[in-house]
């Protein structure tokens, strides 16, 4: 996704044309890029805020158009003002096609937990995440499916399937899972353990029942061997 920026050369002649900028409702910003050389730019502060209302949930590429030539751009660095709604400084990356770049793409949950309905608490861990890939494969935003999430569940970067991008943390980082509350695990548990008992009862049983089963051919045998012991023996032909 693109989105158009005008923007202006900027030329300083006096010590103070930067605060008057600002003063006017501008932003002086650098334009730079790999083997370029940084040119000195400023923007407007109501139409950096419609870019900036975009760049809240989605990742952008923005289009900065100086004069007749558009330079598609990545926002490095923003520096603002922490005690009025305006900003001071705004660092632009110039990318192109064929240089993959680095950026921060925003995480969207969709669908509903299972495990939620059950009364698991839904804990995202990251609501952003670092890719690296080339300029027209950078994603806008990456929707995470939470739909199969049950208790105690939890998807993981390795989970994810983003063609053409690389991901700069380790695939072990946990995006999103599903908590237990402690009232919960306390009803869950004894509900396990009986579980266990009765299966634990059933393979006593089950061996008390093969163990009677042998007993009783024991003594079946043991009754035939007494049988054929006090049968009379036959005296051979010719003895005495």
């Amino acid at each position: 996704m693109k989105i158009d920026l005008p923007a202006t050369a900027l030329v300083t002649e006096k010590k103070g044309d930067t605060k008057r900028l600002r003063r006017e409702g501008k932003i002086p910003a650098v334009l730079y890029g790999h083997k370029e050389k940084t040119r000195q730019i400023y923007v407007e502060q109501k139409e950096f805020k419609k870019v900036l209302d975009v760049l809240k949930n989605e990742t952008v590429i923005v289009n900065l158009k100086i004069g007749s030539k558009s330079y598609p751009c990545v926002i490095k660095a923003l520096q603002q003002n922490p005690l009025e709604d305006s900003f001071l400084h705004i660092d632009f990356q110039h990318i192109h096609k064929k240089e993959k770049i680095r950026a921060t793409v925003p995480i969207h949950t969709t669908g509903a937990a299972p495990g939620v309905e059950k009364g698991g608490i839904l804990d995202i861990h990251l609501h952003e995440v670092e890719v690296r890939c080339l300029p027209d494969a950078l994603p806008s935003h990456i929707d995470v499916d939470i739909s199969n999430l049950d208790l105690g569940d939890a998807i993981h970067l390795r989970d994810l399937s983003v063609p053409d991008v690389e991901f700069e943390l380790s695939a072990d980082t946990t995006l999103v899972s599903i908590l237990v509350p402690r009232a919960l695990e306390v009803e869950v548990k004894p509900a396990v353990e009986e579980e266990l008992v009765a299966a634990e009862e059933g393979v006593v049983a089950e061996e008390e029942k093969e163990e009677a089963k042998e007993e009783t051919e024991k003594k079946e045998k043991d009754k035939q061997d007494v049988k054929e012991d006090k049968r009379p023996k036959e005296t051979p032909k010719g003895g005495k």
